[in-house]
């Protein structure tokens, strides 16, 4: 087994096979009960470390013998980023009035309107916001049995996943509701992208869902320099990134959408004053103007929304 028991996502992990004087005969290499490796015996196996997961891994060797009881070897192995985050600030262009009762769960762009989810059971609304003023045009409740989390349009349809209903739900652009069906996920976060939903589920698991044939497709799981990154909240497509809120945080990470490294921290804590409004939440609300640059903040029970210029551009 390998020596070390951390590595970054760029390595590539060797694990020396003992031959046992020749009565070796094949080897099976495992992580978490998926097979990675498997072949005749050969003295080196090497394994890029990007094939496991970010933080802990249960790996296994198992060889078998030509004579006797097959052998097994186990080591937990770490993996973190190869990337130390790059540190920014934003500046504030505009603040924007915002409803102090809003438990926000998710914000989009939509046709130069904002669109805003809040939550909790027989409190939850959808809402659409003037993003010039701020002001509230629309505000529909919605099932009050249900606890409402991200938003996302794909077209002209409002998708709004909900938190452990195991309900996904769709509406039109003037918060008609189209249909509502069974989702086997919990849900946080949501946005999407070329037709495709993502949605964060409170691990540090982005996954990827095909709207139309109500598919899962694949599972990008973030990583930063210490290990996997918990919470993912919040998300929005930026200039080709993810920029996301961690539950519990007031910065944003920013995040690659093909490997899942954290190559940015947004530091913004500072936006909200904690003394001077004790009864604010976490931050938890992304949108993305794409027609001028800009990025929308707010949190659960926020009073303002603050505008920033983008970073990142394509």
């Amino acid at each position: 087994m390998p020596e070390r028991s951390s590595y970054s996502i760029a390595d590539t992990i060797s694990f020396k096979i003992n031959d046992r004087k020749g009565i070796v005969d094949s080897v099976i290499l495992r992580s978490e009960n998926a097979v990675l490796h498997k072949s005749k015996y050969v003295p080196w196996v090497k394994l890029p470390a990007a094939e496991l997961h970010p933080g802990n891994n249960l790996t296994t060797i198992s060889l078998k013998l030509k004579k006797g009881k097959p052998v097994m070897r186990r080591k937990d192995l770490f993996v973190v980023s190869d990337i130390i985050p790059e540190k920014y600030k934003l500046k504030v262009i505009i603040t924007l009035p915002h409803d102090t009762s809003a438990f926000v769960q998710g914000l989009e762009m939509h046709r130069g309107l904002l669109y805003e989810s809040t939550g909790l059971k027989g409190k939850s609304r959808l809402r659409i916001i003037d993003p010039g003023t701020g002001k509230c045009i629309r505000d529909k409740r919605t099932d009050p049995e249900l606890f409402n989390e991200g938003i996302a349009f794909v077209h002209d349809t409002l998708y709004m996943i909900t938190w452990k209903d195991s309900v996904i739900m769709t509406f039109d652009e003037y918060l008609n509701e189209i249909g509502k069906k069974t989702f086997i996920s919990e849900g946080w976060g949501m946005f999407s992208h070329n037709d495709t939903i993502y949605f964060s589920n409170g691990t540090n698991e982005i996954i990827k869902f095909d709207p139309f044939t109500e598919k899962f497709l694949d599972t990008l799981r973030v990583v930063n320099e210490k290990g996997p990154v918990n919470y993912i909240n919040e998300m929005e497509w930026v200039n080709g990134k993810i920029w996301a809120n961690v539950y519990g945080l007031d910065n944003i990470i920013v995040i690659d959408p093909y490997t899942g490294k954290v190559f940015a921290v947004i530091e913004t804590e500072k936006i909200i004053n904690r003394y001077k409004y004790p009864k604010a939440g976490v931050m938890n609300g992304i949108a993305y103007d794409k027609e001028k640059n800009r990025v929308f903040l707010t949190g659960k029970n926020w009073p303002f929304i603050k505008v920033f210029l983008s970073y990142f551009a394509d």
